[in-house]
């Protein structure tokens, strides 16, 4: 064999063994992340369930409240022992992935159990936090681990760990496009064929491992929602200005109560989850809709009828304590997510805008629901600044393929305004604040 055919044996040898590579991250996220998921769904209507006894049962509540206190200690004595896995982690994981973040492979040893437990814990207690962003950090986590055993950590910028990523998040929201999509958009890995076929084959094995395998379908009930009219088109570029700039309120409203949370809170880090987890105590039984990462919220939102007055009041009520609670939530440096509660918070938006337009007449009746996925998609897009993610990302969550064009102008628009605003993604951000952190 010549050289010329020797190194081109090589070459497709080398794309093969990514590929497989690939298969085995996307399978193994998947396989942790699901039973995260089956874990979080089996417990929680079962909580959900015995709290609502309260009244014929006394002793319900001061037992829940003593839990939420040991959780809260819990919590807090976990991420004093891994600081890593405080947050989304996604910041830390894109961190990783461009070089700037070393983490050794006992530390991933540490942070998968720990992250698992921590977000398990804190969702479970009722705080307003997503399973997305920590799914991510666990894939990754997961791919670490895995690329150790194969001994090819070097390869193009930590790709194997951006596989596990989308993988992560493949797995945790049904969504193989937004996972692959992800991983270039937002993580800004760069491009190469070995690269892409690492990550395209990790998302690959593990969509078909959560829907086939594990049984996991559309997140939202939205698949029947149908896109406004054609003369209703209009209020679309209205749409996507309105979600850009709650976006960018939302976003500062975030970062300022996170920093002043830790500049000014007199808990040491063992306690400092406890204020969240009180609010959680008084919302599980006087608005338990608000509660959780939000995807029950956002999926129930389609059933709301009634006179748009009324509906209004209700969507006000549930949109301002869900953000004021959120916002609370993120405190404390508590491992859990805000994609979910992010999505949550623009559906309802978004179903605010959508009654509005309902109760002046400007459309007609079916054509309201849409506004929900219109939220989603601008309300992302304005925050995390990745218009092709969060397109991807809405629509194979909703399964809404009517929408589509719709949410491609909302989304555009979306980013535009939050861009002409100059405030910066909430990601950038939380990278830099972990970096700073670092060198202290």
């Amino acid at each position: 064999m010549d050289e010329r055919h020797h190194k081109r044996w090589t070459h497709w040898a080398n794309r093969g063994l990514l590929a497989l590579e690939g298969v085995f991250t996307g399978v193994a996220c998947a396989f942790v992340i699901c039973l995260f998921r089956l874990s979080r769904d089996s417990a929680a209507p079962v909580i959900a369930s015995w709290l609502s006894t309260w009244k014929e049962h006394w002793y319900t509540a001061p037992l829940w409240l003593f839990i939420l206190i040991a959780s809260a200690r819990f919590l807090g004595w976990l991420v004093r022992r891994v600081p890593l896995i405080s947050g989304s982690g996604i910041p830390q994981t894109e961190l990783i992935v461009r070089g700037r973040l070393h983490i050794s492979r006992r530390e991933w040893l540490r942070i998968l159990p720990a992250k698992f437990t921590g977000c398990l814990v804190s969702t479970l207690g009722g705080l307003s936090l997503g399973r997305e962003g920590p799914c991510i950090q666990m894939g990754a986590a997961t791919a670490a681990i895995l690329t150790g055993l194969w001994d090819r950590f070097w390869f193009s910028g930590h790709i194997h760990i951006a596989a596990g990523a989308a993988a992560g998040m493949t797995a945790a929201f049904g969504s193989p496009v937004a996972g692959l999509l992800f991983v270039f958009e937002e993580m800004k890995s760069r491009f190469t064929w070995g690269g892409f076929i690492a990550v395209g084959f990790s998302v690959a094995s593990a969509e078909l491992m959560t829907r086939f395998v594990f049984g996991f379908g559309l997140v939202f009930p939205f698949s029947h929602v149908q896109a406004p009219a054609i003369s209703e088109l209009w209020m679309l570029p209205f749409m996507g200005v309105l979600m850009g700039a709650a976006g960018v309120l939302y976003n500062k409203a975030l970062l300022g109560t996170k920093n002043f949370e830790a500049a000014h809170t007199p808990l040491s880090q063992n306690w400092r989850i406890l204020p969240p987890m009180l609010v959680a105590f008084l919302l599980a039984f006087l608005c338990p809709s608000v509660l959780g990462g939000g995807e029950e919220l956002a999926g129930s939102l389609i059933r709301f009828t009634g006179q748009p007055s009324s509906v209004l009041s209700c969507l006000l009520l549930l949109a301002g304590l869900k953000i004021a609670f959120s916002l609370l939530s993120y405190t404390g440096n508590v491992p859990g997510g805000i994609l979910m509660p992010m999505l949550c918070i623009g559906a309802l938006l978004g179903a605010l805008c959508g009654q509005a337009l309902l109760g002046v007449g400007l459309i007609a009746q079916d054509s309201w629901q849409s506004f929900i996925i219109y939220g989603m998609a601008g309300f992302f897009v304005s925050m995390v600044r990745v218009p092709l993610t969060g397109i991807a990302l809405v629509t194979e969550m909703s399964g809404a393929l009517s929408c589509l064009p719709g949410a491609f102008v909302v989304a555009f628009i979306a980013f535009w305004t939050a861009n002409a605003l100059r405030c910066p993604p909430v990601y950038d951000s939380l990278r830099a604040a972990i970096v700073v952190s670092r060198k202290k």
